[in-house]
């Protein structure tokens, strides 16, 4: 009897365990449903842009005005043509 009853107080852990394991790991998952439902569209940050897509806007947004800032900056300080003021002549186009 004293080897049942010790038998018993170990398995009883044991199912308790795997009991509440089942009935609270099925519980809290959510069905696909629900998951669709509370974010239809889980990769998309805009109406059609995912994050990977709106860094590269951004990166490539500020290459390119960095690039037209220096092409302005050359137009200002006239660098984007030959100087008239050199004694030797100046081809023209």
């Amino acid at each position: 009897m004293r080897n049942r009853a010790k038998q018993l107080c170990r398995a009883t852990p044991v199912f308790a365990i795997a009991a509440s394991a089942m009935i609270w790991g099925c519980a809290s998952e959510q069905t696909r449903y629900q998951q669709v439902k509370a974010d239809p569209t889980p990769n998309l940050d805009t109406l059609y842009q995912r994050p990977a897509d709106i860094d590269n806007k951004v990166i490539l947004t500020f290459d390119e005005n960095a690039r037209m800032f220096v092409q302005d900056l050359g137009r200002a300080f006239y660098w984007d043509r030959p100087s008239r003021l050199t004694r030797e002549p100046v081809p023209q186009p």
